[in-house]
């Protein structure tokens, strides 16, 4: 593995790199056969198919001073993927993309989808499990402190989601199962670590650190865009998408408190965040593909 080089990247990387690929490998075995299992739905086994979609949204501060479209990201079935922007948009009009239109999905999003549930509390249990980065208090954060802009955009967004109707259900609330849910919230920080084994990526921001992403990404069965590269945010939408695909084929991780909706506030509070379950180990996939 030592001299192998990352897709698209003259540099050859050293022995974090190697362990990079060799996880990457791995995760591919493992996607591969379970990409060829059937799953159970409500209407018992079904094969992997059909046409259902995955969209993984990385959403954008929507008071920013330089305003920026948020990038999506959308999966199918066989983990094909597709790349475009949304503009923010309270109302939440035209959140679904073109490619998911007349087609059953589950839509991703990466920002917090309630506030804390009491007063005391200066984050949510969900975003201390799963070690976020951005805190939701208990209200709505003032402007000028970090992530406010994020937050706020994000849970108003949430809200006007499940307020909208049916198509909108999010996991938790009244009792939405992840069988049924077609809303969730997810933190790409965190996925990123669990495909990863733990080893430390180089910084998003960085072509290093954007390639391993890829890399990890193509390791994981999904089939990227044909572009030498792709923004850190593509990627932590496409991470985002993979989430819910990983939740639809029931190997993820549901952290956190339910949600629940604070009427007199007019938000929604606490809140699950879904991440991938950690991977089988190597000799554990392969007997049981064997099986």
């Amino acid at each position: 593995m030592p001299g192998m080089r990352m897709r698209g990247n003259p540099r050859v990387y050293g022995a974090a790199g190697a362990s990079v690929l060799a996880a990457a490998v791995t995760a591919r075995y493992i996607a591969k056969w379970r990409q060829r299992r059937t799953t159970r739905g409500p209407g018992g086994g079904r094969e992997i198919g059909g046409g259902r979609c995955f969209i993984g949204l990385d959403l954008s501060d929507p008071t920013a001073a330089q305003k920026r479209p948020c990038d999506y990201a959308v999966l199918d079935t066989e983990l094909v993927c597709t790349f475009g922007q949304w503009d923010y948009r309270e109302d939440a009009s035209h959140i679904i993309p073109d490619r998911a239109i007349g087609r059953s999905f589950i839509l991703a999003i990466d920002g917090p989808q309630g506030l804390a549930g009491s007063p005391e509390a200066t984050m949510r249990e969900s975003e201390r499990r799963v070690n976020a980065p951005g805190r939701t208090p208990y209200t709505l954060p003032a402007d000028g402190k970090p992530y406010s802009g994020l937050i706020v955009g994000s849970v108003r967004l949430f809200h006007r989601l499940v307020e909208s109707g049916s198509r909108f259900r999010l996991l938790g609330m009244d009792g939405t199962p992840a069988s049924n849910a077609t809303l969730i919230e997810v933190f790409p920080g965190g996925g990123w670590k669990v495909v990863s084994n733990g080893t430390k990526l180089p910084s998003k921001r960085t072509l290093d650190g954007r390639h391993a992403r890829a890399e990890l990404l193509a390791g994981l069965g999904v089939q990227l865009p044909s572009e030498d590269s792709f923004t850190d945010d593509q990627l932590d939408a496409a991470m985002a998408a993979w989430t819910a695909y990983k939740l639809w084929v029931g190997e993820a991780v549901i952290e956190g408190e339910g949600p629940r909706w604070d009427t007199e506030a007019g938000v929604i509070r606490e809140g699950y965040v879904v991440q991938p379950a950690p991977a089988p180990e190597a000799e554990g996939a392969e007997g049981m593909a064997a099986a």
